[in-house]
């Protein structure tokens, strides 16, 4: 009988649980549809082309949208709701008590993904894909205690389900594939959002936007174009040292 705990073991017998790390196959073929997705994103932002594939997107909305409301609670504000309105964009209703806190939480929401990517990627290391799940499915808990529209509510929902059944009766090789394009798409998720941002100015601009880039331009002497670059900086760093984590060793 299989003695290695499950599921069912309580919160630290799955946090401490492990799984033989995948091959390089499941490591390329995950990574590979990360980079697909942000492909997909991409092209969505220059010709507006819809493509199925950008909606796997929505794992590294809720966490940018997480972001936000997680620094917003550490600094001593808070939140009032988390919702999407698309698999790529959402909104943070959130209140915070100083200048610094305002600050901090607008530069979150796009720093989380790739951080909670890389967090995942260390994790994944050591084999624990389950542990990647379950706190998976702990954030999903939180963001849900702040959603208050069904599009968010079913979305939510649905992650968390996935993560759910993966721990709770999905074997090693499932719970390996989940984890793995999990900690990649959250390491690439927010290309596609900051290419985005790139082009509204392109088109439109560089004046009267609404994105945390022109919020953070007005709190600070910092320009909407150094906080961009920061993003992609921190992006590359989290690749940098996620890519060694994730790909096994020889």
């Amino acid at each position: 009988m299989d003695d290695i705990p499950r599921a069912g073991g309580g919160v630290v017998g799955v946090l401490n649980e492990t799984v033989p790390v995948p091959g390089w196959e499941v490591v390329a073929v995950t990574g590979v549809f990360a980079a697909a997705v942000t492909m997909a994103s991409f092209v969505f932002t220059v010709t507006g082309s819809r493509k199925m594939l950008r909606l796997a997107n929505v794992l590294g909305t809720i966490f940018h949208e997480g972001g936000h409301a997680f620094v917003s609670v550490l600094t001593g504000g808070g939140v009032y709701r988390i919702e999407l309105t698309d698999a790529e964009a959402g909104a943070t209703r959130h209140w915070t008590p100083s200048p610094l806190s305002r600050i901090l939480t607008f530069a979150a929401g796009y720093a989380m993904p790739p951080l909670a990517g890389l967090a995942a990627a260390a994790l994944l290391h050591r084999g624990h894909a389950p542990a990647v799940l379950a706190l998976t499915l702990a954030a999903m808990a939180l963001v849900l205690l702040v959603t208050r529209d069904r599009f968010t509510l079913a979305v939510v929902l649905g992650v968390a389900a996935i993560a759910f059944v993966a721990l709770r009766w999905g074997e090693g090789p499932l719970q390996n594939g989940l984890a793995y394009a999990e900690s990649w798409l959250l390491l690439t998720s927010e290309i596609g959002g900051l290419a985005a941002i790139i082009a509204n100015r392109v088109r439109g601009g560089y004046h009267g936007h609404g994105d945390d880039a022109a919020k953070l331009a007005e709190y600070t002497p910092i320009p909407a174009f150094a906080w961009i670059a920061g993003w992609f900086a921190l992006i590359g760093w989290a690749l940098w040292h996620a890519t060694p984590l994730l790909w096994p060793a020889s």
